[in-house]
């Protein structure tokens, strides 16, 4: 779990004038902070540095490490596009200190004896925590319900079937029920297959060619599992929104008192599908890329709260599944390492404030999963990014730290990056300075 015991005999340090973000302060103005054994043990103007290594930090934002909602490790079963060693190390480049992994493995992870043992390889890397994500069903096929309780009690922190739709509303209801007693959320991915395609369908499918799948297709699932949630009184998180209509009807549900949270991805909140008239496999995802009016929508929900938080969908896969044609193409991208970056692209186009962006990735998504909140203070255990707003970089072979490469941003120039990442005081990401 999250914010555990810190190790002891660590080197001190003082990041020295970085502006700290704090959810329940916002932005403070330049200031100093002493890390020693693990913990924040001073924040101050003008610190002495007491034999610490300084770590210099005028002009970047010091905050809690991010957490990510969902992100495929694929290890057990296809450790050579990512395993938990390499998964773990991109989420420190990335700024992050914990991330839920999902259940779609070989085996899958509806079992706690699969649970223990990602908890436990996990454990042995240490480079950040990491939340296993149960199966919501057994095998993620959709018909018998997975022992949900023993895999809560193994560390499971949340339940769903990954990327493949709970097509029965009663086993959705089950799910619901049975995660309740255990304070547990359902995560779900709102898509009715029987109306699935490989992209938005609209006037660019028509133009392109390829099979599309309508706004509609995942508003269906989005009002069929509020209205499940709200027979159940149980905690329902919707992972990659991407449609206006699914925002307005997960606004209009928290209206109305339902326990629902919603995620969405840099990629929706960035492209639409007019990107794909190049036929990149890299911008095919599970959930499409929608229209113009749709990526406005969830710009507007994050910016007032009817969507929480920014997940990665770190999803790596091998040259053999992404070089073919794009209908055959597997969905996905990684993204640990650039959720930043990519925010950050739009906080310069002022759609997002930097505010905005960086609850987003530092304490909505403990919020969702109820994590102790993202405070910056004296005392707390020192897990921690500190972020350049205006660095630039490229995403290649030698900075790259995913066993992948499935990604549209491989080789450009990103502005923004997580230069420290801390874990309970512990340096596991470091960019040194030119």
């Amino acid at each position: 779990m999250l914010l555990t015991a810190a190790p002891t005999n660590l080197p001190a340090l003082l990041i020295a004038g970085a502006r700290i973000y704090d959810p329940a302060r916002g932005l403070s103005d330049p200031i100093d902070v002493r890390v020693r054994q693990g913990h924040i043990a001073e924040i101050g103007a003008d610190l002495p540095d007491d034999g610490c290594e300084v770590v210099a930090a005028v002009g970047q934002v010091l905050c809690a490490g991010f957490v990510d909602l969902l992100a495929c490790a694929r290890e057990p079963g296809d450790e050579h596009e990512e395993d938990l060693c390499s998964l773990s190390d991109a989420a420190a480049a990335g700024g992050y200190v914990a991330v839920v992994v999902g259940p779609d493995t070989r085996p899958s992870n509806d079992d706690h004896a699969v649970t223990e043992l990602i908890l436990r390889r996990a454990r042995e890397y240490g480079r950040c925590e990491v939340l296993p994500q149960g199966a919501l069903s057994h095998r993620l096929q959709g018909q018998q319900l997975a022992p949900i309780g023993e895999m809560a009690e193994a560390g499971a922190v949340c339940f769903g079937d990954a990327d493949r739709p709970v097509t029965s509303a009663r086993l959705m209801r089950r799910a619901l029920e049975y995660a309740r007693s255990f304070h547990r959320p359902i995560f779900s991915h709102p898509m009715d297959p029987s109306l699935g395609g490989v992209m938005h369908e609209g006037a660019w499918s028509t133009r392109l060619g390829l099979r599309g799948s309508p706004a509609a297709a995942e508003a269906i699932i989005v009002a069929r599992d509020l209205m499940l949630a709200q027979l159940a009184r149980a905690q329902l998180h919707f992972i990659r929104l991407t449609t206006r209509r699914s925002v307005e009807l997960v606004r209009e549900a928290r209206r109305h008192g339902v326990a629902v949270t919603a995620s969405v991805t840099p990629w929706h909140l960035t492209y639409t599908a007019e990107a794909l008239r190049t036929y990149d496999p890299n911008l095919k995802f599970s959930q499409p890329l929608r229209d113009e009016a749709d990526r406005l929508a969830l710009l507007e929900g994050l910016r007032d709260g009817t969507i929480d938080a920014v997940c990665s969908d770190h999803a790596p896969e091998n040259v053999a599944d992404k070089c073919v044609e794009f209908d055959a193409a597997e969905p996905g991208a990684i993204g640990l390492q650039t959720v930043w970056p990519v925010l950050m692209d739009r906080v310069r186009a002022a759609e997002l404030t930097l505010e905005q962006a960086l609850h987003a990735l530092v304490e909505a998504p403990r919020r969702v999963l109820s994590l102790p909140s993202a405070s910056v203070s004296v005392g707390r255990a020192a897990s921690l990014a500190l972020l350049d707003l205006d660095a630039t970089w490229r995403l290649d072979a030698a900075t790259s730290r995913s066993r992948s490469r499935n990604t549209v941003l491989w080789g450009r120039e990103l502005r923004g990056r997580a230069v420290l990442t801390l874990l309970r005081g512990r340096i596991v990401h470091r960019v040194l300075a030119d």
